[in-house]
């Protein structure tokens, strides 16, 4: 895993760090909302998969939710 560091949203855009240029032209990723949070996963994905990623993730938010929050910060 490699930390790419802050996203932020301007004006209904997603605005991606500097160091996110790194990853290869062209790749298409799938932006998933989690109780707020947002995950970008490489796509595309079949339906089967998206449903089991999504509930992985939650189960991972919900469990490390402070530790997030500070890594926030």
């Amino acid at each position: 895993m490699k930390y790419l560091g802050t996203v932020k949203k301007e004006k209904g855009q997603v605005v991606m760090p500097d160091t996110f240029q790194e990853v290869e032209e062209g790749r298409v990723f799938e932006a998933v909302e989690i109780g707020g949070d947002i995950l970008l996963l490489a796509g595309p994905l079949e339906p089967e998969r998206w449903g089991r990623i999504e509930e992985l993730a939650q189960e991972s938010i919900k469990k490390h939710r402070a530790t997030l929050e500070a890594l926030a910060r």
